[in-house]
């Protein structure tokens, strides 16, 4: 298959209040150029709630423009976080 057109997102250890600014300015980033997303989630070890809503709007707008998303891995702090927080189907996270 065709990847070239895939933009890969990788976050950090910590996807907290601090550093969603930043964030969100890459994922709109990746939301403008039209392509299927990768989002590797691997690392996280810290996400609090501002993380968490930074990724249920990015999936959102995801959605609205039609542009597939999909995890390419979740560390268990992500896991754990989305479902103690009732996200786990905003965030497409089995």
């Amino acid at each position: 298959s065709d990847t070239t057109n895939d933009g890969l997102m990788t976050f950090d250890d910590t996807l907290d209040i601090t550093l969603a600014a930043s964030y969100y300015e890459r994922m709109s980033q990746l939301l403008n150029e039209q392509k299927s997303i990768t989002l590797d989630g691997a690392q996280i070890e810290r996400i609090d709630g501002a993380g968490l809503q930074l990724l249920v709007a990015f999936f959102k707008s995801a959605q609205s423009l039609h542009i597939p998303v999909q995890w390419q891995a979740c560390s268990e702090t992500l896991k754990n976080s989305a479902k103690l927080s009732g996200l786990t189907g905003s965030l497409a996270i089995d």
